[in-house]
């Protein structure tokens, strides 16, 4: 709530819904906390919010998050997203993935498929640095031979890629 307004310049239903909230919870005796769990679907009918206003604010607040989603920092767009091969020539494994800042480190985000000798994968990247690693059959972390090494605070062999504009 601003700080300038008062609570007569809300609206009355925001108003409803604020002493709502601030009503203290009573735990009954008998039962506790389930009794008092039980009794909450009736409380939500009771103040339920309906109407068209409260359907379209749903729906402005679902296009802001898509929006949000959409247009996030880092995230990459048309007009500056470039596509990066990795690649990494490795004989031996079943399973390759590459884990990095990219991807949020996650091992199954990222498969590499099988080429001549090695592994690849070309992703959309935002202009940026990225660390990243190449996992081997789930186990064994590598750093790609072909790029500079980074600092990593966990002692994990990473690379690093600098995404250019």
């Amino acid at each position: 709530m601003d700080a300038d307004r008062t609570s007569d310049e809300l609206d009355p239903v925001v108003q409803r819904a604020i002493a709502w909230l601030r009503e203290p919870v009573a735990f009954p005796e008998r039962g506790g906390v389930e009794a008092a769990l039980e009794r909450l679907p009736r409380l939500r009918r009771r103040h339920a919010v309906t109407g068209w206003p409260w359907l379209a604010a749903a729906a402005a607040l679902g296009v802001l998050a898509v929006g949000l989603a959409v247009d996030r920092p880092g995230a990459p767009d048309g007009d500056t997203v470039k596509r990066v091969r990795f690649a990494v020539d490795l004989a031996a494994g079943e399973q390759v993935a590459l884990i990095g800042d990219f991807n949020d480190w996650n091992p199954d985000a990222t498969p590499l498929r099988r080429e001549r000798g090695g592994w690849a994968a070309t992703l959309p990247l935002a202009p940026g640095r990225y660390r990243y690693a190449y996992v081997v059959d789930g186990r064994r972390l590598l750093a790609d031979p072909s790029e500079p090494l980074a600092d990593d605070e966990f002692g994990t062999p990473t690379s690093v890629i600098t995404v250019p504009n």
